[in-house]
């Protein structure tokens, strides 16, 4: 008899262990979802608090005029109380100066005069329903209306008191 030297060979790994082994790792997982989440929530969040500061607008109740009879904040078409052109939208707060007609003219409170073009549908309150003709200088209004180009504004509201 002959002995042959025979050598023991490792055996293969299974082709399954070969696969997994050389597979690419997904890169997500549940924590990895709910961040992302987390972080698409706080940029809509934010995005929409951006959007609000540069496009919204908010109503308050100007002191002295009557519960819900606001204009956006900052006088005169948003822009602060140091306004100093004409409203670009939204009306005018001021003292009346002078009613001539159906035209009224608002001293707000840098001293502009706004002029305030009112017609037959244009409703003036006084604690009630009032007329043009019962406003009087010197008595503080809330005019609501849109400018033409010219700055003048044709009024749907005024408000007095």
């Amino acid at each position: 008899m002959t002995t042959h030297d025979t050598e023991v060979l490792p055996r293969p790994p299974d082709l399954n262990d070969e696969l997994a082994a050389v597979a690419p790792r997904r890169w997500w997982n549940r924590t990895t979802i709910a961040l992302l989440g987390v972080v698409l929530l706080a940029g809509g969040f934010l995005g929409g608090v951006q959007a609000h500061e540069r496009w919204g607008s908010s109503t308050t109740t100007s002191p002295g005029s009557p519960q819900g009879a606001g204009m956006p904040s900052g006088g005169i078409g948003g822009r602060g109380p140091a306004a100093s052109r004409a409203p670009s939208a939204g009306g005018a707060t001021g003292t009346v100066k002078l009613v001539d007609g159906t035209t009224l003219y608002v001293e707000t409170a840098d001293g502009e005069t706004v002029t305030v073009r009112t017609s037959d549908s244009t409703t003036v309150k006084l604690s009630q329903t009032a007329t043009l003709e019962t406003l009087t200088s010197g008595l503080p209004v809330t005019v609501e209306g849109l400018p033409d180009s010219e700055g003048i504004i044709t009024a749907t509201s005024v408000t007095a008191g």
